[in-house]
C-alpha cells in the first residue's frame, strides 16, 4: 500500500491441475529460470466496465496489458495475473508499475496481465473515508475475478496466446497483494466482520470459490496482508510472500495498514498455512522495509533474485509433476513424514528400489546428498541456521523419471 513500488524480481508459479483442464505441458520440459525468450509484445485490452468508486461518474472501462512473447512457440504458456500497489488512492499507483516484473516473467515463459483496478482519486472524491477504502478494495478484489473470467474467455482467441488457465498464478504487490490475498482466501464460508459484510453486499456480494473453466494454483504475496488468517482453509491455494520485517506501511506481523485498517502481514499468514498443512514459503528481509527491499541495490536485489529464482526451481518441479505430464515424469510414491526437523528427516519409501536425494537451501545450494533405501528410514541431517530447506528424491529407469519434492522447516539445536 505505498506509492510507486516497483517490483523487478522474478516470481514463482503453481502446482495444483484442475484434471479436466489438463494439458500436456510443453513448458515443463524447460526451466523456468533458464528461458531467455525475447521480441515481447505488449497489448492493452479492455477487461471490464464496472461503477466508478466516488460516483462523481458512473462507471468506468478497466484495462489491463498483456504481456507475451512472439519467441516463445510452446502451444499451452503459464499465465500470471498482477496487481499493482498503490494504497487504492489513484494518484499513487497504476499497472505501468508492474512493467518490468512482467516483461522478465514473459522473457522466462509466461504469459502475464498485468490489471488496471479501480481505485479512489482524490481529484473526483476527496480524502477518502475508511469504509471508502474498504468499498474500493472489496471493488478491486472483485476486478481482479473479472481480469481472470476475462483470461479464460478470450484464452487462445486473436492475440491472446493459448494459456494453461488449469493453473493461474495471482499476484500483487501491497495493496494489489493485499486485494489478491483477500480474493484468494475468501468464501462464503468465512464470517466477515459487518463493516466489510456491509462492502461485500454493497458490491454484488462474493464470488464463486471454485470454478469447472478455471484454477488459481498459486498466489504471489509482496509486502501484503490480509484481514483475518483464519480465513485461510485446509485446500485452498499455496503462497509466496516476500516481506520487510520492519515494513512500517503493511506490517510484517500485525497492525494498522496505512492508517485505515489493522491488517495480518505475512509472518502470520505463513503460520497459519503451515499450521493447516498449506505450502508457504515466506522470505524476510530483516530490517527491510515495505519499498527499499524491491529497490535496485546490492543489499536487496542479489539476495533475493536467488531466492526467488531457486523457489521458481523448486515450484516448477512440483507443478509438472502434479499436472498432466509427458508419460516419463512420475511423482514417487515416497514421503517426508515430518516436516518439523530437528536432527532426522523420517522418510517412508513405498517403491521397491532405491532413490537419490538431495537437501538444498533457498540458495539453491546443495548440502547434502545420498540414496533412500526401501521402506521407512531416518536421514541425520545438520544445517548451520534454522529455516526452510528442500528435500528432494529421484530416480531414472528406462526413460522414466520419478520424483519428489518437498519443503521442510530445520529448527538449529
Amino acid at each position: 500500500m505505498h506509492p510507486k513500488i516497483r517490483y523487478i524480481l522474478p516470481v514463482i508459479t503453481g502446482i495444483f491441475l484442475i484434471p479436466s483442464l489438463s494439458f500436456s505441458q510443453e513448458y515443463c520440459d524447460e526451466n523456468f529460470t533458464e528461458n531467455e525468450f525475447a521480441d515481447i509484445r505488449k497489448i492493452e485490452m479492455k477487461y471490464d466496465r464496472a461503477a466508478e468508486p466516488t460516483g462523481y461518474v458512473d462507471s468506468v472501462d478497466l484495462y489491463l496489458d498483456l504481456y507475451y512473447s512472439r519467441d516463445n512457440t510452446h502451444e499451452i504458456q503459464p499465465m500470471m495475473i498482477l496487481m499493482h500497489g498503490g494504497s487504492f488512492i489513484s494518484e499513487l499507483g497504476d499497472k505501468s508499475e508492474m512493467e518490468e516484473i512482467a516483461r522478465m516473467m514473459v522473457s522466462k515463459g509466461f504469459v502475464v496481465a498485468s490489471i488496471g483496478y479501480r481505485t479512489w482519486s482524490y481529484v473526483l472524491g476527496g480524502i477518502p473515508t475508511v469504509n471508502g477504502i474498504t468499498d474500493v478494495a472489496v471493488k478491486a478484489m472483485h476486478d481482479l475475478q473479472s481480469a481472470i473470467e476475462f483470461v479464460v474467455a478470450e484464452n487462445g482467441k486473436g492475440d491472446f496466446p493459448t494459456v494453461d488457465v488449469g493453473n493461474l498464478v495471482v499476484g500483487g504487490g501491497s495493496a494489489g497483494a493485499i486485494a489478491m490475498l483477500h480474493r484468494l482466501y475468501i468464501d462464503a464460508d468465512d464470517e466477515l466482520p459487518e463493516f466489510m459484510a456491509i462492502a461485500f453486499d454493497n458490491n454484488d456480494g462474493l464470488w464463486e470459490s471454485d470454478s469447472e473453466h478455471y484454477r488459481i494454483a498459486y498466489g504471489l504475496n509482496l509486502s501484503g496482508g490480509i484481514y483475518d488468517t483464519a480465513w485461510i482453509d485446509a485446500g485452498e491455494a499455496p503462497l509466496i510472500s516476500v516481506h520487510g520485517d520492519q515494513d512500517d506501511v503493511v506490517l510484517y506481523d500485525h497492525g494498522l495498514a496505512s492508517g485505515f485498517i489493522e491488517l495480518y502481514g505475512s509472518k502470520p499468514i505463513d503460520q497459519r498455512l503451515t499450521e493447516i498443512g498449506v505450502e508457504s514459503y515466506l522470505y524476510t528481509f530483516k530490517g527491510g522495509g515495505h519499498s527499499n527491499i524491491y529497490q535496485d541495490i546490492p543489499l536487496y536485489r542479489d539476495p533475493l533474485i536467488q531466492v526467488l529464482d531457486t523457489g521458481l526451481n523448486l515450484i516448477q518441479e512440483l507443478l509438472c509433476l502434479t499436472t498432466n505430464t509427458p508419460r516419463e515424469m512420475v511423482k514417487a510414491n515416497l514421503e517426508l513424514i515430518n516436516t518439523l526437523v530437528q536432527q532426522d528427516l523420517i522418510i517412508r519409501n513405498g517403491e521397491n528400489k532405491s532413490l537419490n536425494y538431495d537437501i538444498l537451501d533457498m540458495w539453491g545450494r546443495t548440502l547434502q546428498t545420498g540414496s533412500i533405501q526401501p521402506g521407512q528410514q531416518r536421514v541425520s541431517f545438520l544445517a548451520p541456521s534454522s529455516g526452510y530447506y528442500a528435500f528432494r528424491a529421484y530416480r531414472s529407469e528406462n526413460g522414466e523419471r520419478k520424483s519428489y519434492q518437498r519443503l521442510f522447516y530445520y529448527q538449529a539445536r
